[in-house]
């Protein structure tokens, strides 16, 4: 099961060395699909269109992150600008995964509106077929993409509340996003690795996971300051302190409480988000 709670309710083969930048990101993948193999269109099986909420879906702990983005742009790409029917059991075959691998892999993809459909049966959606085409081109502005798609998740605004008062080891973080959820840990660990490439988080040297500034757009209240309070009548409201600029998500002050080598990470991922920001 990938949901818990309320019920309401991704090509021809990419080249393993484009992911090559961002293995840091990802689990080793366990096998090498065969390219230029054909679906069946099928169209009259697919549902209708769920509507996009932000329930406590999490990714299968039946595929390593690699291999579900791998998944994903596979039945992007054979889904196409013709929106074709994808089959669970046609992409199992194709990437070397179990049929009910490939199903839950999508399924999460339908709760982040990358795809639509389900019992097997997937379209791709505007915004992932934006997303599959565009990573071939440039890689920065896929990941942008799935950034927009990601916000809205219940994944994102937990993720704030996390480390809003600083960064989170990878395991403390993923435990933290899984607590209450069904399945193994990994789906946080997993769940962490959908946010990192969406540039929502970063993972520095040291592993820990520090907020990036689009993290504050999370849907919800749990992004948001608490207002201070309103003083009594007659007496004096004092200066707030300004605290306006942020780095990786962090106050002044907060910065300087940390420890050198705290602040050190900081310094370090700083170097590593320039790197990935497009001039």
């Amino acid at each position: 099961m990938l949901v818990a709670g309320v019920a309401c309710h991704p090509y021809v083969q990419q080249d393993r060395k484009a992911l090559t930048p961002m293995e840091n990101l990802f689990s080793q993948a366990d096998s090498t699909a065969p390219a230029d193999t054909a679906f069946p269109d099928a169209s009259e099986n697919v549902t209708a269109a769920p509507t996009f909420c932000s329930e406590r879906t999490t990714p299968t702990d039946r595929a390593s992150f690699q291999r579900q983005w791998s998944l994903f742009l596979t039945a992007a790409h054979k889904s196409g600008i013709k929106r074709l029917t994808v089959a669970s059991v046609d992409l199992a075959h194709v990437e070397g995964v179990t049929a009910e691998t490939a199903t839950q892999t999508l399924r999460f993809c339908t709760h982040l509106d990358l795809f639509t459909g389900g019992r097997g049966k997937f379209v791709v959606t505007d915004a992932g077929w934006a997303i599959a085409q565009r990573w071939q081109e440039e890689e920065m502005h896929a990941r942008l993409q799935l950034q927009a798609q990601l916000l809205p998740h219940w994944a994102a605004e937990k993720t704030w509340e996390a480390l809003r008062g600083g960064p989170m080891p990878v395991d403390e973080l993923a435990k933290f996003l899984q607590h209450g959820l069904p399945g193994k840990p990994r789906r946080g660990v997993y769940l962490v690795e959908w946010l990192a490439l969406a540039l929502l988080v970063h993972r520095d040297r040291q592993n820990l996971v520090w907020p990036a500034p689009a993290l504050r757009g999370a849907a919800g209240s749990a992004n948001m300051e608490r207002p201070a309070p309103a003083p009594e009548p007659g007496q004096h409201e004092p200066e707030p302190e300004l605290e306006l600029d942020t780095l990786m998500g962090m106050t002044n002050s907060t910065l300087r409480e940390l420890p050198p080598e705290r602040y050190r990470a900081v310094l370090d991922n700083l170097a590593q988000v320039l790197e990935l920001t497009p001039a």
